[in-house]
């Protein structure tokens, strides 16, 4: 399936506000959009409900329009797409790539990638039934595509990622399976931070073997604080609320490479950075963000 209409997307989870590192993938991604006159989704991946923070979702909308950013159509939630992921699980199982797992994490080497202890235990129907089990996917040797920021890109799947979870002993959808499946069908553009390069390979891997169109793809520097941590919810990171909304969209603007400009209204910077955008002026490598309140 083709996505009906060329698009670009933001996919936050409703873990907690945006910080810098958000915006960074946001201002990217939908500066990708715009300047292709390309539509701009509004995703929240709220598939991991124990995760989720109540009134983040609201939050994560309000700080968006707060700083400028508006996204074409309704919101996409993830929560609303099981049938979607189901039928995606199903034709897996068929085609001999999903095998039930039971193994712990502490039963795991630390630091390695799944060793293929339950290969052997290959689910023929969606319907058989598995109980207090994982279900993981076979995953290819290896995997190359093109981004527009990292250069081409040849991943040692099986080594690096190994057969990862795509459906959860708690009976969720992994992040892994839905993002694939979501991406594939709605967008034509996906631009995010550099370290999901891995997670982008599986997906790229579950999309050949659904048969399904990967989009193109840019991976944006990290954004690290002094003592090289990425900027995260976990590493408590500053919320974008806290910061000035047009200084930190030019803090932004400046992190991603682009030539910088005049501006004194949030409106005006964003009729400009759309003009001005250039994904080939991005750098590759982690740097460090320099914030003020």
């Amino acid at each position: 399936m083709i996505p009906d209409t060329p698009a670009g997307r933001f996919a936050p989870s409703p873990t907690g506000d945006l910080h810098f590192g958000s915006l960074l993938a946001a201002m990217a991604s939908y500066c990708e959009a715009r300047s292709k006159k390309l539509e701009w989704q509004l995703r929240i991946d709220d598939i991991d409900g124990p995760r989720s923070v109540p009134g983040a979702a609201d939050s994560i909308q309000k700080t968006l329009i707060h700083y400028g950013l508006t996204w074409d159509g309704p919101i996409r939630w993830q929560s609303a797409q099981h049938l979607r992921y189901r039928h995606a699980l199903a034709t897996l199982i068929d085609d001999g790539l999903v095998f039930s797992c039971s193994c712990s994490r502490r039963s795991l080497p630390p630091g390695k990638v799944y060793p293929g202890t339950c290969r052997h235990n290959r689910l023929t129907s969606i319907d058989e039934p598995v109980v207090d089990k994982a279900l993981r996917i076979v995953m290819p040797e290896t995997l190359e595509f093109d981004d527009a920021v990292q250069g081409t890109q040849r991943v040692d799947v099986a080594a690096t990622v190994g057969d990862i979870i795509i459906w959860r002993r708690d009976k969720l959808v992994s992040y892994t399976l839905a993002c694939a499946v979501d991406d594939a069908t709605d967008c034509t553009e996906v631009v995010r931070g550099a370290d999901l390069l891995q997670s982008t390979a599986a997906q790229i891997a579950i999309m050949r073997y659904l048969s399904l169109p990967a989009p193109r793809y840019a991976h944006i520097p990290v954004a690290v604080d002094k003592n090289d941590d990425k900027l995260s919810k976990h590493s408590k990171a500053a919320t974008l609320d806290s910061l000035d909304p047009l200084n930190t969209l030019q803090r932004a603007w400046h992190f991603l490479g682009q030539k910088g400009f005049e501006t004194r209204t949030i409106n005006d910077f964003w009729l400009q950075a759309t003009d001005h955008w250039q994904i080939s002026q991005v750098p590759a490598a982690l740097r460090m963000a320099e914030l003020q309140t």
